[in-house]
């Protein structure tokens, strides 16, 4: 016979389980008092304080660190600050760093300096989540944090150095010291540290890391996370590359004209940008496909390949969300609008060019 789920507890029962002997109740409990603490309940996030700050078990101490996270709690920041800097156990200490550059300020002078600290810590673990909450607290110097990441004993702190670098300046100007040691990081030693790199430079349209971004393509070489394979797709058809386009059709079509792969839509995308008519053709004719998600999803495939032959058909679509996800429609003919502008310019700019010939 199947049990009933328990009852989440009240604030009360949450406060005194809290204390319980057992460490697993006490777990239970930090999941209820986080539930409370994100409702408003001081008491709660006081008492979180508190497990972080004494309980026995370094994995409830740990634990308590992500329920005030998760509680939103910003009252939490000293006791999170203190177990960053003095917590006995490693595990502690990261999930406390998680916690502060969640809900942490950038004007606080103590957390600044944890941060800093954690930057060169002896722990490879340390490093990586400081790093993290680093980028993302502290916008205005993480230039130099990430430029010196870059150089770090551990692949996977050079790895994130790279990932956050993507996406602090995207589609921006990338900072000269951070695209050199990029082009530097593409003879690594470890495969997903010279995908990383190749990415960051292919967003700054830059094509040193081409070869690296095809062989993701080909055989996931690299891509030990599902949002660097999709990222290489992506970045191979806006860069233009060629070379990508036979791991593209595979992942695209498959072997027999049906594909299973998980970023299939993503590399017709890919396709169309490359000007592969199977691909074009595809995605025009998922257009009049029968379930609204499959058109939803035609729409935005459209607009990111820029097709202006679908134009008509998605324009047909607009005020009928019985037909497409209307945001969809508006976000594909604005892509589509601006393919046009840039088609017109370069013709503009040919006929330019034909008026001038002697």
């Amino acid at each position: 016979m199947l049990g009933l789920s328990p009852l989440p507890r009240t604030l009360a029962a949450a406060l005194r389980d809290a204390g319980d002997k057992k460490t697993q109740v006490r777990v239970s409990a930090l999941r209820d008092l986080a539930r409370h603490a994100h409702g408003g309940s001081a008491e709660a996030v006081e008492r979180l304080c508190t497990v972080l700050d004494e309980d026995p078990a370094p994995g409830v101490r740990a634990d308590a660190a992500v329920a005030l996270a998760d509680a939103g709690a910003r009252a939490a920041v000293p006791a999170l600050v203190r177990a960053a800097k003095g917590d006995d156990e490693v595990r502690v200490r990261q999930m406390a760093l998680v916690a502060l550059g969640e809900i942490g300020q950038a004007d606080d002078p103590e957390l600044c300096a944890v941060l800093e600290r954690s930057l060169s810590a002896r722990e490879p673990a340390l490093r990586f989540q400081a790093l993290i909450a680093h980028a993302h607290l502290l916008r205005e110097s993480a230039e130099g944090a990430l430029y010196r990441a870059l150089g770090d004993d551990d692949a996977l702190v050079r790895y994130v150095a790279l990932r956050l670098s993507e996406e602090r300046w995207g589609e921006g100007t990338l900072p000269p010291r951070l695209a050199e040691a990029a082009r530097v990081a593409l003879d690594d030693p470890a495969a997903k540290v010279r995908l990383a790199a190749a990415l960051l430079l292919g967003r700054a349209g830059d094509t040193s890391g081409a070869s690296w971004i095809v062989a993701a393509i080909d055989d996931g070489r690299g891509a030990d996370e599902p949002e660097d394979a999709e990222a290489a797709i992506e970045i191979a058809g806006r860069l233009g590359l060629a070379t990508a386009r036979r791991g593209l059709s595979r992942r695209a079509f498959g072997l027999f004209g049906a594909s299973r792969d998980p970023f299939a839509w993503q590399a017709r995308v890919a396709l169309a940008r490359l000007g592969d008519e199977r691909a074009r053709q595809a995605i025009v004719r998922g257009l009049g496909a029968w379930s609204r998600d499959a058109r939803t999803l035609a729409v935005a495939a459209a607009g990111r390949a820029g097709l202006r032959e679908a134009l008509p058909l998605v324009a047909a679509m607009r005020g009928d969300p019985d037909r497409a996800e209307a945001s969809a429609v508006e976000e594909a003919l604005a892509l589509l609008s601006q393919a046009g502008q840039i088609d017109a310019g370069a013709d503009r700019g040919q006929d330019d060019e034909h008026d001038s010939a002697p």
